[in-house]
């Protein structure tokens, strides 16, 4: 079973991964001759994304509500998680921000930020009628180990499926942009994540403004 202890032992091991293909994407050569470097390198990096999300889909189904709450970032990360990660629409608005979205590009990714922003809405109604549900059955005097159970199955939906929403947006962007913004893109990403996954060194310390942005 993952502990807090192990998943954080795990969370930094993916982190020197993750910094690894950052620092082969500074130094990749974005020309025709190396377009076989660049296709490796963004593969590597989605299959570091997959080896995440399904390490964090382990731990919720063994503890949902640590697997949606990521106790282990800083208090600043934490106050803008969404559903244990970083909210899925910040893909597209990172890619916009860095101006590598072309500009026959542009309303390719309007369109696929409604979809994810959709994605987001529909988790958060669901989240919304569980809690509603949860309200209720608090009222009418509903057991406490049925209500338990309701809350932990609550964190567990919630959890994956954000992660997936969020692989979702990743591939939606990678699968729109050029070979050389991608790498670009990624790069960008790869230090998002590197600080909004980063290991606090004090969980319970309130006063860390971390490094999310």
């Amino acid at each position: 079973m993952h502990s807090k202890e192990s998943f954080k032992f795990f969370i930094q091991s993916w982190i020197d991964g993750l910094n690894t293909i950052v620092t082969r994407l500074q130094s990749v050569l974005v020309d025709t001759q190396h377009e076989s470097d660049q296709h490796d390198l963004i593969s590597a990096f989605m299959d570091h994304q997959e080896l995440l999300f399904s390490t964090k889909g382990s731990l919720t189904s063994e503890d949902p509500v640590f697997g949606a709450h990521l106790p282990w970032i800083n208090s600043f990360c934490r106050a803008l998680q969404w559903y244990g990660g970083w909210r899925p629409t910040a893909a597209f608005r990172l890619a916009e921000s860095s101006q590598m979205v072309p500009p026959e590009q542009a309303s390719a990714i309007e369109e696929m930020q409604v979809t994810t922003k959709a994605e987001e809405a529909a988790l958060e109604q669901d989240a919304s009628s569980v809690e509603i549900g949860i309200i209720k059955a608090v009222l009418n005097g509903g057991g406490m180990r049925s209500m338990d159970l309701t809350i932990k199955a609550l964190f567990r939906r919630l959890a994956m499926s954000a992660d997936m929403i969020r692989m979702h947006a990743i591939r939606r962007v990678v699968g729109m942009l050029p070979l050389a913004e991608t790498i670009g893109y990624l790069l960008l990403l790869g230090k998002m994540e590197a600080n909004f996954y980063g290991l606090d060194d004090d969980d319970d310390d309130d006063d860390d403004d971390g490094g999310c942005d």
